[in-house]
């Protein structure tokens, strides 16, 4: 039998019920809520940019380095920026909250 969207959503409410968020209530792919699109990849691009001269093995050092540096200020602010994004997503009736951005 073909696999479906329809099919893993069933099967996940089956095993899950209530504790799944699905997506009758979080907007798919929504890359406006995710901390690592939204925050991450451009401050670590920001960072480890600056140096043009890395070998693959250099850049994912440097990445690696990045990230387990990030401050926890840092995190905190990304943090309460997520939950302000996702209130903003949810007051527009889960519809297109860019222009807010």
């Amino acid at each position: 039998m073909a696999h479906t969207a329809h099919m893993s959503m069933a099967l996940l409410d089956d095993v899950f019920a209530d504790g799944i968020i699905s997506k009758t209530i979080w907007p798919p792919r929504s890359l406006d809520l995710s901390p690592p699109v939204f925050f991450l990849w451009g401050a670590i691009k920001n960072s480890v940019y600056l140096n043009s001269h890395y070998t693959i093995d250099e850049l994912k050092m440097a990445i690696t380095e990045y990230i387990r540096n990030v401050d926890h200020v840092v995190l905190n602010v990304v943090f309460k920026n997520t939950v302000w994004r996702v209130n903003k997503c949810l007051e527009t009736g889960r519809g297109h909250f860019e222009h807010y951005l």
